[in-house]
Protein backbone atom coordinates (compact mmCIF):
# COMPACT_ATOMS: atom_id res chain seq x y z
CA UNK A 1 0.00 0.00 0.00
CA UNK A 2 2.89 2.11 0.49
CA UNK A 3 3.85 2.58 -2.83
CA UNK A 4 0.59 3.52 -4.08
CA UNK A 5 -0.51 5.41 -1.61
CA UNK A 6 2.05 7.83 -2.51
CA UNK A 7 1.47 7.97 -5.98
CA UNK A 8 -2.35 8.69 -5.31
CA UNK A 9 -0.76 11.47 -2.82
CA UNK A 10 0.87 12.95 -6.09
CA UNK A 11 -2.35 12.92 -8.11
CA UNK A 12 -4.00 14.79 -5.16
CA UNK A 13 -1.87 17.36 -5.25
CA UNK A 14 -1.57 17.64 -8.60
CA UNK A 15 -4.97 18.16 -9.41
CA UNK A 16 -5.15 20.29 -6.54
CA UNK A 17 -2.85 22.25 -8.59
CA UNK A 18 -4.63 22.40 -12.24
CA UNK A 19 -7.76 23.16 -10.90
CA UNK A 20 -5.84 26.53 -8.70
CA UNK A 21 -4.07 26.78 -12.45
CA UNK A 22 -7.77 27.17 -14.09
CA UNK A 23 -8.82 29.40 -11.29
CA UNK A 24 -5.56 31.74 -11.76
CA UNK A 25 -6.49 31.70 -15.52
CA UNK A 26 -10.53 33.11 -14.65
CA UNK A 27 -8.68 35.53 -12.05
CA UNK A 28 -6.34 37.50 -14.87
CA UNK A 29 -9.51 37.47 -16.94
CA UNK A 30 -11.40 39.75 -15.27
CA UNK A 31 -11.06 43.27 -15.50
CA UNK A 32 -10.38 44.03 -11.57
CA UNK A 33 -7.82 42.23 -11.30
CA UNK A 34 -4.25 43.98 -11.22
CA UNK A 35 -1.67 41.08 -10.54
CA UNK A 36 -1.04 41.20 -14.41
CA UNK A 37 -2.57 44.03 -16.06
CA UNK A 38 -1.45 42.11 -19.39
CA UNK A 39 -3.73 39.32 -19.41
CA UNK A 40 -6.87 41.48 -19.87
CA UNK A 41 -5.66 41.69 -23.34
CA UNK A 42 -5.53 37.92 -23.39
CA UNK A 43 -9.05 37.54 -21.44
CA UNK A 44 -11.12 35.66 -24.10
CA UNK A 45 -8.47 32.51 -24.29
CA UNK A 46 -7.66 32.38 -20.29
CA UNK A 47 -11.25 32.03 -20.17
CA UNK A 48 -11.00 29.49 -22.69
CA UNK A 49 -8.15 27.54 -21.21
CA UNK A 50 -10.23 27.13 -17.60
CA UNK A 51 -12.25 25.15 -19.30
CA UNK A 52 -10.17 22.09 -19.98
CA UNK A 53 -7.18 22.49 -16.99
CA UNK A 54 -10.83 21.92 -14.40
CA UNK A 55 -11.78 19.55 -16.43
CA UNK A 56 -8.70 17.60 -16.43
CA UNK A 57 -8.06 18.16 -12.49
CA UNK A 58 -11.41 16.43 -11.93
CA UNK A 59 -10.45 13.70 -14.40
CA UNK A 60 -7.07 13.10 -12.83
CA UNK A 61 -8.90 13.07 -9.50
CA UNK A 62 -11.81 11.17 -10.48
CA UNK A 63 -9.66 8.19 -11.69
CA UNK A 64 -7.61 8.13 -8.54
CA UNK A 65 -10.46 8.47 -5.87
CA UNK A 66 -13.96 8.24 -6.82
CA UNK A 67 -16.48 10.41 -8.18
CA UNK A 68 -17.41 12.35 -5.41
CA UNK A 69 -14.26 12.53 -3.61
CA UNK A 70 -12.15 13.21 -6.61
CA UNK A 71 -14.55 15.55 -7.10
CA UNK A 72 -14.59 17.28 -3.55
CA UNK A 73 -10.45 17.13 -4.58
CA UNK A 74 -10.23 19.15 -7.25
CA UNK A 75 -12.74 21.83 -7.04
CA UNK A 76 -11.63 22.66 -3.24
CA UNK A 77 -8.57 23.51 -4.85
CA UNK A 78 -10.10 25.69 -7.32
CA UNK A 79 -12.34 27.36 -4.80
CA UNK A 80 -9.02 27.76 -2.24
CA UNK A 81 -7.54 29.65 -5.02
CA UNK A 82 -10.55 31.59 -6.08
CA UNK A 83 -10.72 32.78 -2.86
CA UNK A 84 -6.91 33.37 -2.13
CA UNK A 85 -6.79 34.94 -5.47
CA UNK A 86 -8.18 38.70 -4.60
CA UNK A 87 -6.94 39.18 -1.61
CA UNK A 88 -3.20 38.59 -2.95
CA UNK A 89 -4.24 41.46 -5.00
CA UNK A 90 -5.34 43.66 -2.79
CA UNK A 91 -2.29 43.27 -0.50
CA UNK A 92 0.09 43.57 -3.07
CA UNK A 93 -1.97 46.71 -4.97
CA UNK A 94 -1.73 48.41 -0.90
CA UNK A 95 1.90 47.71 -1.08
CA UNK A 96 2.01 49.75 -3.54
CA UNK A 97 3.92 47.31 -6.45
CA UNK A 98 1.73 46.88 -8.71
CA UNK A 99 -0.44 48.89 -10.96
CA UNK A 100 -3.86 49.56 -10.35
CA UNK A 101 -6.99 48.09 -11.82
CA UNK A 102 -8.29 49.46 -15.69
CA UNK A 103 -9.56 52.03 -15.44
CA UNK A 104 -13.34 52.82 -15.89
CA UNK A 105 -13.49 48.97 -14.29
CA UNK A 106 -16.28 48.84 -11.46
CA UNK A 107 -14.87 48.27 -7.97
CA UNK A 108 -17.11 45.90 -6.19
CA UNK A 109 -17.21 46.29 -2.41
Amino acid sequence: MGRQAKGMDAVNWISIVVAALAALCLYLASPHQALWPAALARRYFLRWLSAPLATGAIAAAVRDYGLWCGMCIALSGFMTALVVLPYADAWLRRRGSRTPAKPGARHVG
